[in-house]
């Protein structure tokens, strides 16, 4: 399932050596930024520097880290799922990291698009595939993305919510991290507009009924 994610075809040494090089390489650009902000009387600007760049560099550490872990599970390449919690499970459509380490430098904005949409069904698909045998799991699917819109996400069993403040607030913390996300599948600098980003929800009962559509689509996509 994961083939296509570069970063899982590493040995475990090459993956803790790259994490590594992401560390020193933050505290570097830290202590280097942080004594330019002290030279110019700048120390108020230190803190958030810091916490801007951190949420830069965090999914390159916290995903591969909660995979180990077990808080996190990959459903496809470009589609994670939290550790379920009260009977929800929360998605993500992809980080950073993943986009980085998924996306081919040869791609056209136009072929990581579909991928992006297509590696999110195969998630979709394999979530069901992991769930369809249960009846009755009262399990709700929760998703915020950037990416999809509201007319496939009906398409797929679930409907927008609007989200509640810790997620504008994470939102907004995680600005920098969406625009390189953003900038890293449009091939150019790309600034987000947080307030049309979309939290998603539906019972996974609703999704498993869509799975022939989800099929379908996934078809389609695949043929264009």
């Amino acid at each position: 399932m994961l083939s296509q994610h570069r970063f899982y075809r590493l040995s475990s040494s090459q993956q803790q050596r790259f994490q590594l090089k992401v560390i020193v390489g933050f505290l570097t650009l830290n202590i280097a930024m942080g004594l330019v902000f002290y030279l110019t009387s700048l120390l108020f600007v230190i803190p958030f520097f810091f916490a801007f760049s951190l949420s830069i560099i965090a999914p390159f550490v916290d995903v591969p880290s909660g995979v180990k872990n077990g808080t996190l599970n990959y459903y496809s390449p470009l589609l994670i799922g939290e550790k379920i919690k009260g009977k929800k499970i929360t998605l993500h459509s992809g980080s950073l990291f993943d986009y980085y380490f998924v996306f081919s430098k040869t791609q056209s904005v136009q072929e990581r698009k579909k991928q992006v949409m297509i590696m999110a069904l195969d998630g979709l698909i394999k979530l069901i595939n992991d769930y369809q045998a249960q009846q009755g799991t009262g399990i709700t699917i929760k998703v915020t993305s950037y990416i999809l819109n509201r007319r496939t996400a009906h398409k797929i069993g679930l409907s927008p919510v609007t989200p509640d403040a810790l997620q504008w607030f994470l939102l907004y913390f995680n600005f920098l991290n969406l625009t390189c996300s953003l900038s890293l599948l449009n091939r150019q600098l790309t600034w987000p507009n947080v307030r049309k980003t979309t939290s998603y929800e539906g019972c996974l009962e609703s999704l498993i009924a869509k799975k022939d559509d989800l099929l379908k689509l996934r078809h389609r996509l695949s043929q264009s």
